[in-house]
């Protein structure tokens, strides 16, 4: 039996990227900071961060197959130019390596790829907030691996 409270799809792809996206040139740049859906601070928000969230409903084919799908929003945050102009290379930089980890990517428990034609809203910005946002729409499902027991 699948239980809905295992299926995590957002927390086990934060912490696949975590650490593996730079921002900045050489070995000391700082790693991107990944926030699964609801953990976004609401102070202290750094420069550039992602942000996964889900994107519709998580659906299956019933609760005795370990089997469920559905889709996450994965946007960029990348903080203005004080004279609010978007910082297009930087978001180009985080975003080649977002592409290189996540396409066709198995975890394990999940695995993840772009959803065509719909797999990006063009970068953003948004001057009430002080950042530019890139939204990815990727698609989900469980793997036979998929852990169907109580966490």
């Amino acid at each position: 039996m699948i239980h809905p409270s295992s299926i995590q799809p957002d927390q086990e792809l934060r912490d696949y990227l975590q650490g593996k996206i730079f921002v900045g040139e050489g070995s000391s740049a700082p790693a991107l900071p990944v926030y699964g859906d609801w953990e976004r601070p609401t102070n202290e928000t750094p420069t550039d961060f992602l942000v996964l969230m889900y994107n519709g409903d998580v659906g299956g084919v019933g609760m005795d197959t370990p089997y469920a799908e559905g889709y996450l929003m994965v946007s960029l945050y990348c903080r203005l130019h004080d004279d609010g102009s978007v910082k297009k290379n930087r978001v180009q930089k985080i975003l080649a390596q977002f592409d290189e980890l996540v396409e066709n990517l198995n975890t394990g428990n999940y695995f993840f790829r772009y959803v065509a034609p719909q797999f990006i809203t063009p970068t953003t910005p948004n001057v009430s907030s002080g950042y530019s946002i890139t939204t990815l729409n990727i698609k989900w499902n469980t793997t036979s691996n998929f852990s169907t027991s109580k966490p």
